[in-house]
């Protein structure tokens, strides 16, 4: 018998590290949620048709918006821990977690209160009753699930953080599917929703271990830690998200509602990477704590960026149609000519998103007041150009290019060697 070469054995030891690593382990739980959630879509669409889904798409903004905010605290939270290695910051982080639980939960009443009172909702675009006091269901385990998912991805712990990704989107979908078909209605799919935090932060709910008076206060630390992902954060769904809100003003329903639709493939191709961004920051904060190079540790995660969005496009523009019929169904087939368009959108974003991340990893914080900068500038242009459609997306197509084309010149300029 023949010993197998060397080479080929090598090549498959590699392979089989690489598919054990925790960055694909996540970014492979990530992608399996992410079917989770575009089999959510494909089935609301069916079931409301485009007017009421349109309705669903402006919720799932706003509290995508809220889950964002709250997630720049998880993305300070994994780079203090992935720098620093400090368990005690542990009792301090569980300290802050209780009390922004049990703060939140007596706030509660109020703030559903002064939502009713204040009739808010429609002016966001809800115009069915009580979606937004729903909304705020989720705000006593946001910032307890924020924290949590930070310690366990600054620490790479793929099983901690895939078991609570994989339990919040499948409640979701199977939950908000029971609501619909028992007769809930929008008001009962919402409220699935935002109880689906609960969900997620039950199987970290130890993550923390137990709080200690004795702990440092952090909650100042933290903010100033997080304000910029908090912008970063905000950016994501306004760059993203922000023309499903305009198209309800400006836009007739039925447009509104293709482009909820056409959202809907632009958030799955954003959240089919969005994983990766979760462990760009840690991976490249601790290459750069133990003075190794910080691109060792980015060429992975930008590789399967480059993989994923080249697939994700081409199948948009080989086949629009079949996918806005699989996706959304015949209601929305009218949009299916846009869709190679918003796919290159947000292919753009997101490597806007992925280079943001990466130079704030480095300590360069433009990349974050780029993406700030843009959100206005985007929304005025939008505002300026929308007469139709077709005018929002072409707009909106190359806005993100020139801002994914500037960030990746600052990201090269600062990977280039320096002279002496």
């Amino acid at each position: 018998m023949f010993a197998p070469p060397a080479h080929p054995r090598r090549m498959l030891t590699m392979a089989t590290a690489l598919c054990a690593s925790p960055v694909v382990a996540i970014f492979l739980s990530a992608n399996l949620a992410n079917l989770g959630n575009l089999a959510f879509n494909v089935l609301f669409s069916r079931w409301m048709g485009p007017i009421l889904f349109g309705q669903l798409a402006t919720f799932l903004t706003l509290f995508l918006g809220v889950m964002a905010v709250l997630g720049a605290l998880q993305i300070a939270v994994s780079q203090r821990i992935a720098a620093h290695r400090d368990e005690t910051l542990l009792p301090a982080l569980a300290q802050l977690s209780q009390r922004g639980l049990t703060v939140t939960l007596v706030a509660l009443p109020v703030l559903i209160a002064l939502t009713l009172v204040t009739n808010i909702g429609p002016a966001l675009g809800l115009d069915a009753v009580g979606l937004l006091p729903l909304l705020l269901l989720c705000l006593p385990f946001a910032l307890p699930l924020a924290l949590a998912r930070g310690v366990a991805t600054g620490k790479l712990d793929a099983r901690a953080v895939i078991l609570s990704a994989q339990v919040e989107m499948w409640v979701r979908l199977i939950g908000a599917a029971l609501a619909w078909h028992a007769g809930l209605g929008l008001q009962g799919v919402t409220a699935v929703i935002a109880l689906s935090v609960l969900a997620g932060w039950l199987p970290l709910r130890r993550a923390l271990g137990a709080p200690s008076a004795d702990a440092p206060d952090l909650k100042r630390t933290l903010l100033l830690a997080a304000l910029p992902f908090a912008l970063l954060q905000g950016a994501q769904v306004i760059l993203m998200d922000g023309d499903v809100i305009l198209a309800q003003a400006l836009l007739r329903a039925e447009d509104a509602g293709h482009i909820a639709a056409l959202g809907l493939f632009q958030r799955i191709q954003f959240f089919a990477c969005f994983s990766l961004v979760a462990v760009l920051l840690p991976t490249v904060t601790a290459e750069i704590a133990a003075g190794r190079n910080p691109l060792r540790a980015a060429r992975p995660v930008f590789g399967l960026y480059a993989l994923v969005s080249v697939s994700l496009v081409t199948l948009a523009f080989a086949a629009p149609e079949d996918l806005v019929m699989a996706l959304v169904g015949f209601d929305f087939l009218p949009a299916a000519q846009f869709l190679p368009f918003v796919s290159l959108s947000a292919a753009a974003f997101t490597l806007s998103y992925l280079l943001a991340t990466y130079l704030a990893a480095i300590g360069d914080r433009w990349g974050i007041w780029a993406l700030t900068i843009a959100c206005p500038l985007q929304l005025l242009v939008l505002l300026l150009r929308t007469d139709s459609l077709a005018t929002l997306i072409s707009a909106k197509l190359a806005f993100q290019i020139v801002l994914a084309a500037w960030l990746l010149a600052r990201a090269l300029h600062s990977a280039a060697p320096r002279k002496c």
